[in-house]
């Protein structure tokens, strides 16, 4: 008999729409493995959070979420808030975006993919976790948060229907650049050092790539205990934008130097006195208008079955 211990989330309409039929395949394949899965199918926004939260409390030991990041995140998040131990995560990128699986390692090709699941090593992640005006309860994340420009252009791009990947990156960011934001004025205090700034950019990164090529943290890795923070130190004008995004391409902000700060560490707070500063997690809408964050690391709390990178 089959191990049945895997469930399998999958957005039906992953993959350009084609989400059911790689569920039919996906199911064969753990099944020429010597496992077999249950497939249930996401219907709404929110839906892979509760069926992850249903999975572990009904004992599932592997659970798998098929899609892009939103995918992932969701799913996260119902395994890290039913609270089980030795629940262990799996993914399948077939989805829009793909960046915390190309951070972890885990290919496209599905066969690969399964395979490295069915194979059942486990490797501890890292998990990130963010409090603030929308979410006073909490919100996990894997690959990182974004406050200012970067959730302006991650939100335009999600109205693209039509295009997918970079391609909607690029187009939402000329959008958005037509209409420069103006700066936020934060406070911010990461690990104990206090930063009273005013800027469009912050990123807080578990992972080193958002937006299917936007290298926002290049030095991040995702089991080193530590957060990597980056913000602008002053507000940019718009002739500064063009080179400051073709520095996110090439990872060279991680220097410094004139526009850019960027460091580790453990715990970040950002507070302003508008509620204005749209943020993403994991490039999923946190808020479009917040005035208080807390983000914070948790080493280690993640059971993650990925290759050896």
């Amino acid at each position: 008999m089959l191990r049945k211990d895997i469930l399998l989330i999958i957005n039906p309409n992953a993959s350009k729409g084609r989400g059911r039929r790689r569920a039919h395949e996906i199911h064969d394949l753990f099944a020429l493995h010597g496992r077999a899965c249950t497939v249930a199918y996401t219907r709404e926004p929110g839906h892979a959070e509760n069926l992850a939260r249903r999975g572990a409390s009904y004992g599932y030991k592997v659970i798998v979420a098929a899609g892009g990041d939103g995918t992932v995140n969701e799913v996260l998040n119902g395994i890290m808030k039913e609270g089980k131990k030795n629940v262990r995560m799996g993914i399948i990128p077939i989805g829009r975006g793909n960046d915390f699986a190309w951070i972890a390692g885990i290919p496209k090709n599905v066969s690969e993919a399964v395979k490295i699941i069915a194979d059942g090593v486990v490797h501890p992640v890292d998990v990130g976790f963010c409090t603030g005006t929308d979410h006073p309860e909490g919100m996990y994340f894997l690959n990182g948060m974004g406050f200012g420009f970067e959730p302006m252009v991650n939100f335009r791009a999600m109205e693209y229907r039509r295009l997918n990947g970079m391609l909607s990156y690029a187009a939402a960011f000329i959008s958005v650049l037509r209409n420069l934001p103006s700066p936020y004025a934060v406070h911010m205090v990461i690990d104990g050092e206090v930063f009273d700034i005013k800027t469009q950019q912050i990123s807080v990164c578990n992972g080193r790539r958002m937006g299917s090529a936007f290298m926002m943290a290049p030095l991040a890795v995702i089991d080193d205990g530590f957060l990597d923070v980056m913000f602008t130190k002053h507000p940019l004008e718009r002739r500064d934008l063009p080179g400051v995004v073709f520095s996110f391409f090439r990872g060279s902000h991680a220097k410094g130097g004139e526009h850019f700060a960027y460091m580790r560490a453990r715990s970040v707070t950002i507070e302003s006195a508008k509620a204005e500063i749209p943020a993403h997690s994991d490039g999923e809408v946190f808020t479009r208008s917040g005035s208080s964050f807390s983000v914070r690391i948790l080493p280690a709390a993640l059971e993650l079955i990925r290759p050896e990178n």
